[in-house]
């Protein structure tokens, strides 16, 4: 069974500098959750979830959009495809690794290494990502 999420928040809001103006250029991004496992070992838990994620440069993704307390590791991988023909590439960056609720910020390059920000990139500016994520 999938999960879809769109999430429900401001596109305009940045994590750590609160209600911004609109011209941010923060969208949503869609999640689509395949599985969701959790290991308990002694008194550690840790849950890996996985699917994919159709997300635009400079967006972020909060560790509770994918099923997660806490975003400890996100791994990325490029779906080629309609919207990645050209060999688009994703890197992120988590913030506050370890912390509750925490996020990461996601940004797209082509395969020359540059930024594909707003108005750049596939033809509607983002690109479907496969992820596995690692938290609490």
């Amino acid at each position: 069974m999938v999960q879809v999420t769109t999430s429900q928040r401001p596109d305009a809001y940045k994590p750590d500098e609160g209600w911004e103006s609109a011209s941010s250029g923060q969208g949503t991004p869609q999640i689509h959750v395949h599985h969701v496992e959790r290991y308990i070992h002694g008194n550690g838990v840790c849950i890996k979830s996985y699917g994919e994620i159709k997300i635009a440069a400079g967006e972020y993704v909060w560790a509770w959009e994918l099923k997660l307390n806490t975003l400890q590791e996100l791994q990325l991988t490029p779906e080629v495809g309609i919207n990645n023909g050209l060999g688009y590439m994703a890197m992120k960056a988590i913030w506050h690794k370890g912390e509750y609720d925490n996020y990461a910020s996601i940004d797209v390059y082509d395969d020359a290494s540059v930024f594909q920000g707003p108005g750049t990139g596939p033809v509607d500016g983002s690109i479907w990502l496969n992820y596995e994520a690692l938290g609490e």
